[in-house]
């Protein structure tokens, strides 16, 4: 782990609010990543963007797009993995911050996501609300609505019995629990993520966010999803509708990513504490996405090749980035 945890400050120390973003690009398209900050910058006050090792050009005019809307940006060399990358972000503000005014709050934002005029309000509005009303805000996120299909994503959330569910965030509703939020969009109140902690490099990417969200629900916090706060984004290479007991939407990764989500889900189930329920699901998406994509998404051999070898290494304790 590459942040330094420290313990959460009592909610009246914090009065001066501010607001910072965290963006990771890897090689993004830079006139679409101009689209990004263009609807994010009126809405915080700083901007730090992670560039993961893109190609020399486009990082070259991802910087140039950086100093026109005066967003920090730090190069690194190589690929180091979303976790690593995002860490290096709160780091970067952390230390701006010991000479400049205090960021209270930090979002975190995919280099192809586009948050609608109000998200950042709505979402900060949410957490004032909730924090007023006794609530342990870990994180809040906004409804995800992908940007090729037009449908707005589903949270996962505990039923009292404790299995878990997929449930649509109505508009007009109050804010919701769920058990899960994807990075992008997500926003954090600084002295609890130095609380919880970063996040953890090891995994490299997927299932980071995972990772993050059960260790702050280990730790007593909650986390919501706010329904009038909307982010357009894309998860996976592309969308593939199948039908399983009703018509579902399926997110399709290249080989590699599968790789990593099956080794991921091996740590996380040997390695992190969760309920049954999370058990449960974890274990049983693994064997539903071995066997989805397996058989019936090409490249059907490499991606079964890819599952058996994250298998293999996430039994055998591997971690970081791949060495395939």
């Amino acid at each position: 782990m590459t942040f330094t945890r420290r313990r959460a400050e009592p909610d009246d120390a914090i009065c001066d609010l501010r607001m910072a973003a965290v963006i990771v690009t890897y090689n993004p398209a830079p006139e679409a990543f101009a689209g990004v900050l263009a609807a994010l910058r009126p809405q915080v006050e700083r901007v730090v963007i992670v560039d993961n090792g893109s190609a020399s050009a486009i990082a070259d005019a991802l910087q140039e797009v950086a100093l026109r809307r005066d967003c920090t940006f730090v190069r690194l060399a190589r690929n180091v993995g979303i976790a690593a990358a995002q860490n290096r972000g709160v780091e970067t503000i952390a230390r701006e911050s010991k000479s400049t005014s205090v960021c209270n709050y930090i979002l975190f934002l995919d280099h192809d996501s586009i948050a609608a005029s109000d998200m950042v309000q709505r979402l900060l509005d949410s957490d004032l609300r909730l924090r007023a009303r006794g609530h342990a805000v870990g994180a809040l996120g906004p409804v995800i609505v992908d940007k090729r299909t037009g449908t707005s994503g589903r949270f996962i959330c505990s039923r009292r019995g404790g299995w878990l569910y997929r449930e649509t965030c109505q508009a007009g509703r109050d804010e919701m629990p769920v058990d899960f939020l994807i990075s992008s969009g997500t926003l954090v109140r600084a002295d609890v993520l130095a609380d919880i902690g970063g996040m953890n490099d090891d995994l490299f990417i997927d299932h980071v966010d995972t990772e993050w969200c059960l260790r702050a629900l280990n730790r007593g916090y909650q986390l919501f999803a706010v329904p009038g706060a909307r982010l357009t984004h894309s998860l996976g290479d592309e969308v593939v509708k199948v039908w399983m007991g009703r018509p579902r939407e399926v997110f399709v990764h290249s080989p590699l990513r599968d790789y990593y989500m099956c080794r991921n889900t091996i740590l996380l189930l040997r390695e992190v504490p969760m309920s049954w329920a999370w058990r449960a699901f974890l274990f049983l998406r693994l064997l539903g996405s071995m066997a989805f994509f397996g058989l019936c998404v090409p490249p059907r051999g490499t991606r079964l090749l890819r599952m058996r070898q994250g298998v293999r290494d996430g039994w055998a304790g591997r971690r970081g980035e791949a060495t395939l």
